[in-house]
């Protein structure tokens, strides 16, 4: 309800575009710190106690602070509070991979895509509220909503999920031993990662997507409500119509694809997001049509690609190295995307457009990567990945 106008409820109570993007920076680098201490944390307190303990810092916590803020620094705080829910990053893909067969994999994370989209069709009741009580007011209801909805979730499923056979496992061979003396086992799987070149592709578009996800997510509304003139309340049709049509994608469309490989599916979601790019860029002031048609190839770009691209990644990683790989892909992650939601803030100040060109240039990157990783297959003598 709440996600699409976060970036409108931050610049009504007086945040500029530039530090937007650098309160999303900010929060990065200190999803780094997390990131780092965050195998430690799951290995030794065990998946289960760590999802519930980070989800209800990391988002719980979050959720009251910006319901209550008045100015940029109820968002600076929130930026680290809500960075603790990178720990749980790591011990919620743990806790749903670890006790998976591989090839079940893209289903559990079409799966998990399905569950948030269904949310987007709530959008219209936060767009209800703020037609009827403002912006400010209206996001303060919901984010209230969100802190009841979200902490109900956490104790609920926390009794209805069981530790993994790794992560019983890990806890044993975690006893007595300190934060730092475990910080030598990222050495062997760094190694490991730097030396499988598929996987560093792997890394890396990961990483592009996450990086134009953020920028997307963070300045899509400015470019909506001040470079195309649409009133805030548009949002609501635009999260709508990307969450039907992604689960649409997820239900019918990604099952038919699924004798393909994953290539083919990553290049066509990554064409239809440069093509959706293209027209918001392109579209002239408060035209619903081309919004329309952004919105549907983005959640085309989303839905084919996205799960795909995450399924990659945690195929090409050994149970056993899970939760250090996660650290460290994390880290590349968080490192690479900081800069990009700096530069986006300084871009929106000068076009609500600017943005949008530096996301075309990651699709084109991404597409490259794409490219290069059937090089070095077919060097290598490796089947398409």
């Amino acid at each position: 309800m709440f996600t699409g106008f976060m970036t409108l409820y931050m610049l009504e109570l007086g945040v500029t575009l530039t530090q937007v993007g650098m309160i999303a920076s900010l929060g990065m680098l200190v999803h780094i710190f997390f990131a780092l201490i965050s195998t430690y944390i799951t290995d030794k307190f065990g998946r289960v106690y760590t999802t519930l303990v980070f989800d209800i810092l990391g988002w719980g916590l979050t959720l009251l602070i910006w319901a209550v803020a008045q100015n940029v620094y109820f968002f600076i705080a929130a930026a680290f509070t809500n960075a603790m829910f990178r720990v749980v990053s790591n011990s919620w893909q743990c806790m749903i991979l670890e006790d998976s067969e591989p090839d079940s994999r893209v289903h559990i994370f079409n799966f998990l895509h399905m569950a948030s989209i269904i949310g987007g069709f709530f959008t219209p009741f936060g767009a209800v509220l703020i037609n009827r009580m403002e912006l400010v007011p209206a996001m303060r209801v919901m984010l209230f909503g969100g802190f009841i909805s979200l902490m109900t979730m956490f104790i609920v499923r926390h009794f209805f999920v069981t530790e993994t056979q790794i992560g019983r496992q890990k806890m044993q061979e975690m006893k007595g031993v300190s934060i730092f003396s475990a910080f030598g086992s990222y050495i062997p799987v760094l190694k490991r990662i730097i030396a499988d070149r598929l996987l560093v592709i792997a890394i890396l578009i990961r990483a592009l997507n996450f990086v134009q996800l953020t920028v997307r997510t963070t300045f899509l509304a400015v470019l909506v409500t001040q470079g195309l003139n649409f009133p805030a309340e548009v949002m609501a049709l635009f999260h709508t119509l990307n969450a039907v049509v992604m689960l649409l994608v997820l239900l019918f469309i990604t099952p038919a694809l699924a004798r393909f490989t994953r290539r083919w599916p990553i290049s066509f979601g990554l064409w239809c997001h440069l093509a959706a790019t293209a027209v918001l860029l392109l579209s002239p002031m408060e035209n619903y049509p081309l919004l329309i048609v952004s919105a549907v190839l983005i959640a085309l770009g989303t839905g084919i690609a996205t799960p795909r691209i995450d399924a990659l990644v945690a195929n090409t990683i050994n149970n056993e190295d899970r939760s250090v790989a996660n650290v460290i892909m994390s880290i590349c992650i968080m490192t690479l995307t900081a800069p990009f939601a700096y530069a986006g803030g300084l871009l929106s100040e000068v076009d609500a457009r600017l943005p949008f060109v530096m996301t075309f240039g990651l699709f084109v990157l991404c597409l490259m990567m794409l490219r290069l990783a059937s090089v070095v297959e077919r060097r290598q003598g490796l089947p398409l990945i």
